[in-house]
């Protein structure tokens, strides 16, 4: 097998980095011995991420605004899915929190709501980075906004001059111009929730 790769730089261009929350998966405690031969904690992820790699954004229904405190989750990608949006530039954190066991962090919520999760800086490259924003859905009681699928958002004209901020509608189908980045449950009719997401294009406004 030939090997026709180069060491030469080849890079150009980047999308601005910002700090993302890292799901990689069950947290598994233990420990271990250092280089010195002494005892020390230790911890493995089921989907460990590293400098260099490429990550998804993620779609699970507990990567909610208020759950990651407003950051972007992101993953390793899944097989078939379009969602890959950057990739990591700079060391992950270390974990400020360690589960004391596997069963206290081995499900994305769990490891959001106790802090169990590094992050890190991520190159944005899938999207015009300088459109992030900050919106508030209406819920339709009817209709889950799921990060990367933004037919489901529409530009409320009511909520948006009422608050003089960004308000999206809940809606079955047609939004345009929009990606959003967390998840919103269908909820009750009314219910309000904040988000970030991508302003790609023109968006469809409503009453």
């Amino acid at each position: 097998m030939t090997d026709n790769t180069s060491e030469i730089a080849g890079n150009y261009g980047q999308g601005q980095t910002i700090t993302c929350i890292l799901d990689e998966g069950a947290i598994t405690p233990g420990t271990g011995i250092d280089a010195y031969g002494r005892e020390q904690a230790t911890y493995a992820f089921a989907a460990g991420l590293a400098e260099g790699d490429w990550v998804a954004l993620s779609n699970d229904a507990a990567n909610t605004y208020a759950a990651t405190g407003g950051l972007i989750l992101v993953e390793k990608p899944s097989n078939g899915e379009t969602l890959v949006i950057g990739r990591i530039v700079g060391t992950p954190t270390a974990l400020k929190k360690v589960p004391a066991t596997a069963a206290a962090a081995d499900t994305l919520a769990e490891r959001l709501a106790g802090g169990f999760y590094r992050k890190a800086r991520v190159e944005i490259v899938a999207f015009p980075i300088g459109s992030i924003k900050k919106f508030t859905v209406y819920s339709d009681g009817s209709n889950a906004t799921v990060p990367g699928v933004g037919a489901t958002l529409k530009l409320s004209i009511a909520g948006t001059y009422a608050n003089h901020a960004g308000y999206l509608d809940s809606a079955s189908a047609n939004g345009v111009g929009i990606i959003p980045l967390h998840n919103v449950p269908a909820g009750t009719d009314g219910d309000t929730c904040s988000i970030l997401a991508v302003v790609t294009g023109m968006l469809l406004a409503v009453t």
